[in-house]
């Protein structure tokens, strides 16, 4: 019992945080303070933090599957960005998703120079008519019909300009009452000479 209510304590804190972090990044997009620093980022290392945040209980009957290889490559990337995109692609499957699971993969294809994430969950779904303004600021999904999943709409919004900000892409293939996809693919550059710095 105690650890139920202790999952629900850690959902309620982490939603609150979500929504100030979304606030706060949506400002920093609207007046252009954002700037693109690019490291060297460790990809398996980057996800390890990500999946860390779903260790403990959603409040949720959800499944996490997490497909990616161990060896992932070390590339030049705004890592920051990355995780950001990620952490707002996720949140938004679990808000969306009241059973199910939720499946995040991540590949390498280095003949395109990208990196290409996907996060697809068994949720609600997206009515085709929304497709096209779901990544506008404040846009939410049919409200009225769709209470339950309160938000203010800045997290799909931050996605995209994050994304465009790195010169990637996002898109979407959604089926209402049988879930969404979202796709996210970025260009990175390879780093081997500094991965040895690591190693």
């Amino acid at each position: 019992e105690q650890t139920n209510a202790l999952g629900k304590i850690l959902t309620r804190a982490n939603d609150q945080l979500e929504m100030i972090n979304r606030m706060l990044q949506a400002t920093q997009i609207g007046v252009g303070e954002l700037r693109v620093t690019k490291q060297v980022v460790n990809l398996n290392e980057l996800l390890a933090g990500v999946r860390s945040n779903y260790n403990y209980p959603t409040g949720k009957e959800i499944r996490f599957h997490w497909e990616y290889s161990p060896d992932l490559p070390f590339v030049r990337t705004d890592g920051d960005k990355v995780k950001h995109i990620l952490q707002n692609i996720i949140a938004n499957a679990v808000k969306f998703t009241p059973v199910g699971s939720i499946t995040i993969s991540v590949r390498h294809i280095p003949r395109l120079g990208v990196i290409e994430f996907t996060v697809s969950d068994t949720g609600v779904g997206i009515p085709k008519a929304m497709l096209s303004v779901i990544f506008e600021m404040f846009r939410q999904v049919d409200g009225s019909v769709r209470r339950e999943f309160e938000g203010v709409g800045l997290g799909l919004y931050i996605v995209k300009q994050l994304t465009e900000l790195l010169e990637g892409k996002v898109e979407v293939d959604s089926e209402e009452g049988k879930g969404s996809t979202f796709t996210i693919t970025i260009p990175v550059k390879m780093a081997i000479d500094d991965c040895a710095r690591y190693t």
